[in-house]
């Protein structure tokens, strides 16, 4: 028996809402007779396509049925294997550890995708710690000082003073852009290895997925049961001219 995938169950799934959307309540039917009572034309004005009792069990059976692979699938999980191969790494994982790894791979992948770029419009003139990185003109600080300079009046021998202004260089400061950005070839290999990581889970999953399984006894017996208390209390099949008693739709 072939292991169904979760896409598969989407669109059993998707199958049953198109069947609920189908349901109708009224229909309108027009119909002529002659002078004596006898038919002679009936024509419907709204569609009622099937019963809503016939699309209650049309969903219900699918619902079985989803549930019943979905138990199997659950049981197949823990012993049916796929075959991981990634760039030299090989290994044959169960689907909870494939979806181990489908978890890192998301997280892998979101870290990729936020790796900084290198800026291709810095122009590096040198570098800070192996960094590429661009440093700016050298800006000096000064600072406004006072002396006081000796000198002699001609007329006397003594020793004045005069004040004396000057800037005296106390420092000087340096902006340093340093890129921490990575190479973009090396990011477009990051993102094409991340991709081909999620490619070869994926795969895994679904070679273990297409392995044969078995139903799940307690959980098809749960849903059996579960539908035939629904089946129940809906009204009971109309018998068919055609197909007999309880003849539904075909071509699900």
């Amino acid at each position: 028996m072939v292991q169904a995938t979760f896409t598969r169950q989407k669109r059993e799934l998707a199958k049953a809402a198109s069947w609920i959307e189908r349901l109708r309540a009224h229909e309108i039917r027009k119909v002529s007779f002659d002078a004596e009572g006898k038919k002679l034309t009936e024509t419907r004005e709204t569609y009622v396509d099937y019963p809503p009792e016939e699309v209650a069990r049309q969903v219900l059976g699918i619902v079985v049925e989803v549930v019943r692979q979905h138990g199997a699938r659950q049981r197949a999980n823990g012993k049916n294997t796929g075959r991981f191969t990634w760039r030299g790494i090989e290994a044959d994982l169960t689907v909870p550890q494939l979806r181990a790894l489908k978890e890192a791979h998301a997280t892998l992948a979101m870290l990729v995708q936020k790796l900084p770029r290198r800026n291709p419009k810095v122009v590096h003139n040198t570098t800070v710690d192996g960094r590429p990185a661009f440093a700016g003109k050298m800006e000096e600080t000064f600072e406004e000082r006072v002396r006081y300079k000796p000198y002699e009046e001609d007329a006397t021998t003594r020793v004045r003073t005069y004040e004396e202004r000057y800037r005296e260089k106390v420092g000087a400061s340096q902006q340093v852009e340093i890129d921490y950005g990575l190479e973009v070839r090396r990011i477009q290999k990051l993102e094409e290895m991340v991709t081909d990581l999620g490619t070869a889970i994926q795969v895994a999953i679904d070679e273990a997925n297409g392995r044969g399984h078995e139903d799940d006894p307690v959980l098809s017996r749960v849903i059996d049961s579960i539908s035939k208390v629904f089946d129940d209390v809906l009204p009971p099949r109309a018998p068919s001219s055609e197909g007999g008693a309880g003849a539904g739709p075909s071509g699900l």
